[in-house]
């Protein structure tokens, strides 16, 4: 009897609360308490409250390398699981460390070469021989020059163009082993942005995983070469916004148009194929230079109709719909670039 009983509260708790269940939050953050830069930085305040929330809350704050682990493997995700990241290596990532040390959260840093141990703004060579003694942190690559590269794309021949990305890259990586001691395989995009042949150039470089800024949340599904992360930074970093990040599912999108990088027409065809489409409703599209559209529906694809040709150089694209047996919105993006564009 006692058993039953114990069962049923189970299945009552399972229903009432989500359960986080296939999906993990990798979080990036940039700069600390730096309240000359709020398009970029999160408040300590703020920050103190989130890192409370993760642990009053029982999410699973796992190394980055761990999550790349389950999802080479195709495993399962195990529910609630939270990634840290931090970019570019400022001198504020030593107020977010005191805290992150604090709650025992493991924590990943990719660092900015030209910046991190010469520039006034990053941290100093000292720092970062504290920081790489602490098993708690892991380094990743965030390029040396820290150049739009995707932007640069436009004017260069291809042949021009993955010569600039694989010197840049190996002037990052020689120092990052002077610095660190060893070179991290592990690579952020410089503003997020990223193109066919930058990705093509870093896998055959020896990376093992690629990140991006768009802002969606990752499955086991999610390509090694293009793993999002949330931004948490300025009007996004505050606690409304970080919990619902932490709440909402990733969008099963099997396939999707435009590809991600440069367009190959103007206006472009917009759809994405979703698995299990009839799980979803309230459907809308997200273009940055447009806003949101609702999506119209055909079998298992969402779409909209462009008339006008899209005159922004970079695009982001996201699909949110809300799951009717979770309840909870499921989202899905990626970036587009424009070779006419300002």
């Amino acid at each position: 009897m006692k058993n039953t009983i114990t069962a049923g509260f189970l299945l009552i708790l399972s229903i009432s609360f989500p359960v986080f269940a296939d999906f993990a939050t990798i979080l990036i953050y940039h700069k600390f308490g730096e309240d000359k830069y709020p398009t970029t930085s999160v408040s300590m305040k703020e920050f103190k409250k989130q890192m409370d929330y993760l642990k009053k809350n029982n999410f699973n704050v796992i190394p980055l390398s761990k999550l790349i682990d389950i999802l080479q493997r195709k495993e399962d995700i195990p529910p609630k699981t939270v990634v840290i990241t931090i970019d570019d290596g400022y001198k504020s990532t030593m107020r977010a460390y005191k805290i992150l040390k604090k709650y025992r959260f493991p924590f990943t840093i990719f660092l900015y070469m030209e910046g991190v141990g010469k520039y006034p703004d990053y941290l100093t060579q000292k720092q970062i021989e504290i920081l790489k003694k602490d098993p708690l942190v892991e380094f990743g690559n965030h390029s040396y020059s820290h150049k739009r590269f995707a932007k640069i794309f436009k004017k260069m021949d291809l042949k021009n163009y993955k010569t600039l990305i694989i010197e840049d890259t190996l002037k990052a990586e020689k120092r990052l082993k002077k610095l660190l001691g060893y070179v991290p395989k592990v690579y952020a995009f410089p503003y997020g942005e990223y193109t066919r042949p930058m990705i093509q150039v870093l896998k055959e470089m020896g990376y093992k995983a690629l990140f991006t800024q768009d802002p969606q949340n990752v499955s086991k599904d999610t390509p090694l070469y293009l793993i999002h992360r949330q931004p948490i930074v300025g009007s996004w970093a505050k606690m409304k916004h970080f919990k619902d990040v932490l709440n909402t599912e990733v969008l099963p999108v099997v396939k999707h148009s435009p590809p991600i990088g440069y367009l190959t027409k103007n206006p472009p065809d917009i759809w994405a194929e979703v698995k299990n489409i009839h799980n979803y409703k309230n459907c809308g599209i997200y273009i940055s230079e447009l806003g949101w559209i609702k999506a119209e529906k055909k079998d298992n694809r969402l779409f909209i109709n462009l008339e006008k040709p899209l005159k922004r150089w970079k695009n982001r694209i996201g699909i949110t719909c809300w799951n009717v047996n979770t309840k909870r919105k499921s989202t899905f993006f990626w970036s587009v670039y424009n070779k006419e564009g300002k």
